[in-house]
């Protein structure tokens, strides 16, 4: 077996094991994979997590009159290959174009409210020192919306959402689920540490919302992954535990879609830190349960 297929294999099991997923495919997994401590697993890549400056979280699409970087790949290695698939039609130069439009508005839109966050700086009220304003990343078309509570120090330092041990663990399960970092959406409920990096109060919530409300109107899910109890609560409208919410699927509430924010399907489900904390199979199951059923909404 070559390296390259070894790794392949180890990262797998470990991702599956991460995810509770006790098993592989073929034959029986070696013990030294599936047993890895998850401090290892998510140590393993912390210098892929280390913070630094906010960038762009997806390039926009390829504008129809620019250059297409195809023609550099020799002739030798392009004969009878094609890049769209037989049986899929072709994308038009107008359909590209509205893609790039869209992406671009939506893009310009959530730039604008971030600096508006900056301008109206609520995060004063907060009575704490801090780096950053951890607005969000990610695909401002994406189907697909993550939402935590609050920026954590690591976040504060880097400015970027979920970049710790709980956002290594985070981006692991976007993997599993056939999706990447930059093809989803990510942010929090506060756009900075709440006092003391304590749970978020209702009042510093209450500051922070009216942005969040916006982006979820700005991106447009499909399906939001709302990760732990603040987050769920306050979209939801609910007082129950999580362990009440999460496995099933919920609507906006009702006072937000009035408001004119598009109705979307919420999976509430552990936060990747409680996770980290209580991390036993049962709870690591149930994560993934939660997960494979947002997998088959999105497919629908």
């Amino acid at each position: 077996m070559s390296d390259e297929a070894r790794i392949l294999m180890a990262q797998h099991a470990k991702t599956s094991e991460l995810l509770g997923v006790d098993f592989l495919p073929l034959g029986t997994a070696p013990e030294g994979l599936v047993n890895a401590p998850v401090e290892q697993l998510v140590e393993q890549s912390a210098h892929q997590s280390a913070p630094r400056a906010r960038q762009p979280a997806k390039q926009a699409p390829v504008r129809p009159d620019q250059p297409s970087f195809a023609a550099r790949e020799p002739e030798g290695q392009r004969a009878g290959r094609s890049v769209v698939p037989s049986d899929v039609a072709p994308i038009s130069a107008e359909e590209i174009r509205e893609a790039y439009e869209s992406f671009e508005t939506k893009q310009a839109r959530l730039d604008g409210l971030c600096t508006k966050y900056e301008l109206d700086a609520p995060h004063q009220h907060f009575n704490m020192p801090f780096n950053s304003i951890v607005f969000g990343e990610g695909d401002p078309d994406a189907s697909l919306m993550f939402i935590g509570d609050a920026p954590g120090e690591d976040e504060d330092l880097s400015g970027r959402p979920f970049v710790g041990r709980a956002g290594q663990l985070l981006e692991n399960m976007i993997k599993a689920m056939g999706q990447s970092r930059e093809s989803v959406y990510i942010c929090n409920v506060l756009k900075t540490c709440a006092p003391g990096h304590a749970t978020p109060t209702a009042d510093v919530t209450a500051i922070c919302v009216p942005y969040l409300f916006e982006q979820i109107r700005v991106v447009s899910p499909k399906v939001i992954v709302t990760l732990g109890l603040c987050a769920s609560q306050l979209l939801l409208g609910e007082t129950k535990p999580m362990r009440s919410m999460r496995g099933h699927w919920h609507p906006l509430r009702a006072d937000l879609t009035e408001s004119g924010i598009p109705d979307v399907q919420i999976m509430p489900t552990y936060h990747p830190g409680y996770l980290l904390r209580s991390y036993t199979e049962d709870n690591r199951r149930k994560v993934w349960s939660d997960l494979t059923q947002v997998i088959e909404k999105l497919k629908g």
